[in-house]
């Protein structure tokens, strides 16, 4: 179906507001609604803002001036995503815009869940309302790209992300200086930190390895933004870490990932023995500790084993243009990463650094 002008520009609005649910929303997908009246008005417009919080289509018929809603049956909604049409944290949506009757409802996306999808606009059909779905329907699909994937696969969506200096170390230390305690060797300067903890505050988790943890001591916070922390996934399948460790004390959410637990270990130790392969690891963090997307910030065996099993659909990648001629060797990029789709950004310069984002060729919705 061909969409007029008027329908793509209000669904670009609608997008543009889902957007703001960005780091609350989750696991949620990101929603936005713009209501219109006959004149091609916005009278009403709302996104999803957190998860169990009330949704988008909510928040735009709750943000109508009194004047406006004797009209509302002459309305245009525009909704990116197919409205809900099952009772959860929060009434059917489908069932407040059958009540109201618009006019017309513009629908970009149906819902990605196989087990739903079509429900909630064969609802409004069925009460007379004209439905057309598709708008920015791949646009839409790739700002909802975690959702998506959660949906498909029942496993996080999962970016990888690294430092590199411009002779391809991420730590300048030669190993016998690598020592418990002796904290990080940055790469990057203090002017790359905000675009760094935004990048951690897009994603549900953020996993580390326990010789990083051991090392370099992260904080792994998002301590620049106002915005939650990734729930941390320490990845210590050998048992290092002890319990009593300052991570583990720091954050009492922090997943801790071990070879065997026992019967009265704590609820926030996962049982993942390393044969098992990341996929099985992906699956019980989504299963079991509902993370919809992952950060894996290191060290450099870890993420060499996502690259090498192929689990990643994300690499995030600083690059310093200042030597370090020797150290702890860099993952190196897959030759066959695509870029952003949509005029997204691929790469950037932020003071000296630069960064790419690249996206994982079988891992793109189109």
């Amino acid at each position: 179906m061909k969409f007029a002008a008027a329908d793509i520009h209000f669904m670009r609005t609608a997008m543009e507001l889902a957007e703001r649910g960005k780091f609350t929303a989750a696991p949620n997908p990101l929603v936005g609604c713009v209501i219109v009246n006959n004149d091609e008005q916005i009278i009403g417009q709302g996104w999803h803002k957190t998860y169990g919080g009330p949704h988008a289509e909510v928040e735009a018929f709750e943000s109508i001036a009194a004047d406006h809603t004797a009209l509302l049956h002459e309305s245009t909604w525009y909704i990116t995503l197919e409205p809900c049409n099952h009772v959860g944290k929060t009434p059917a949506c489908a069932a407040l815009i059958e009540h109201i009757k618009p006019k017309r409802v513009v629908i970009g996306i149906r819902d990605f869940n196989p087990e739903v999808a079509g429900r909630g606009l064969e609802r409004l059909r069925q009460a007379g309302i004209q439905v057309d779905c598709g708008c920015l329907a791949n646009e839409l699909a790739w700002q909802n790209r975690r959702f998506c994937w959660n949906t498909q696969k029942n496993r996080p969506w999962v970016v990888l992300k690294w430092a590199t200096s411009i002779d391809g170390f991420m730590d300048g230390r030669p190993s016998e200086h690598r020592l418990p305690g002796s904290g990080g060797f940055p790469i990057t300067s203090e002017a790359a930190k905000p675009l760094t903890h935004t990048w951690r505050a897009l994603e549900k988790g953020i996993a580390v390895g326990a010789g990083t943890v051991t090392v370099d001591e992260p904080q792994l916070n998002v301590r620049s933004l106002k915005a939650p922390s990734p729930r941390v996934v320490l990845l210590d399948p050998e048992c290092i870490i002890r319990p009593n460790h300052p991570l583990l004390l720091r954050d009492p959410n922090a997943i801790h990932v071990v070879g065997t637990i026992s019967s009265n270990s704590d609820p926030n130790c996962c049982a993942w023995q390393v044969n098992e392969g990341l996929d099985k690891l992906l699956e019980q963090l989504f299963t079991n500790y509902g993370l919809s997307s992952l950060l894996v910030e290191g060290g450099a065996m870890v993420l060499n084993d996502f690259l090498e099993q192929g689990a990643w659909n994300e690499i995030k990648r600083w690059t310093s243009p200042l030597p370090t001629k020797g150290g702890l060797s860099a993952p190196l990029l897959p030759s066959d990463t695509i870029s952003l789709p949509y005029g997204h950004k691929s790469s950037g310069q932020i003071g000296m650094d630069s960064w790419i984002n690249r996206l994982h060729p079988r891992h793109v919705f189109d």
